[in-house]
């Protein structure tokens, strides 16, 4: 049970540094975040999260909608939750005038 103990505490403080090479909340923390909680695959979809996380730094979109917008497409419960972000992003963007 301690030798279990210590591999953990010693595959948290290896993996920890790593984690800390970005800052939190940043745009590339966001498109990781969307793309890997998405389930995407495809490299037109990671464009379009990467897309998504520029317009968030450029303050064109409030990342409280991108958000909102995250968690209403996991908490849906399908496989593959993207198709509903991207359409949901996309009518949202175009109510603010934005083509995405």
């Amino acid at each position: 049970m301690r030798f279990v103990c210590w591999l953990v505490l010693a595959l948290v403080i290896t993996v920890r540094p790593a984690a800390a090479e970005r800052a939190p909340g940043s745009v590339a923390d966001l498109a990781d975040r969307l793309a890997t909680g998405l389930r995407v695959k495809a490299p037109v979809d990671v464009a379009f999260c990467e897309q998504v996380a520029d317009l968030v730094r450029q303050g064109q979109i409030p990342v409280d909608v991108v958000d909102a917008t995250y968690i209403w497409a996991l908490g849906r419960g399908k496989k593959y939750p993207f198709p509903a972000f991207q359409h949901v992003m996309r009518l949202k963007a175009a109510k603010l005038g934005l083509p995405l």
